[in-house]
């Protein structure tokens, strides 16, 4: 393993780019922006779906989290 101090901004970004966890999370946001600004994704999916998505989103965000072991720099 590197020293932390050693790792530069670009392996973050390669890190993060190779993490399911961090595109989960990408588009979690991108829905909850999207339904701000108007899209309404709840009545375009309806609400046991629009709330099934956001829950399968969060609970894959949890199950990675919790069977990932390796620092995003360190990918």
């Amino acid at each position: 393993m590197t020293d932390e101090s050693e790792v530069s901004t670009r392996d973050w970004l390669r890190g993060a780019l190779r993490s399911r966890t961090v595109w989960i999370n990408v588009a979690l946001a991108v829905l909850g922006g999207l339904e701000l600004s108007g899209a309404h994704i709840t009545t375009l999916l309806g609400p046991q779906v629009a709330a099934g998505v956001l829950l399968a989103g969060s609970l894959a965000n949890l199950a990675l989290r919790a069977v990932t072991t390796t620092p995003l720099p360190h990918r």
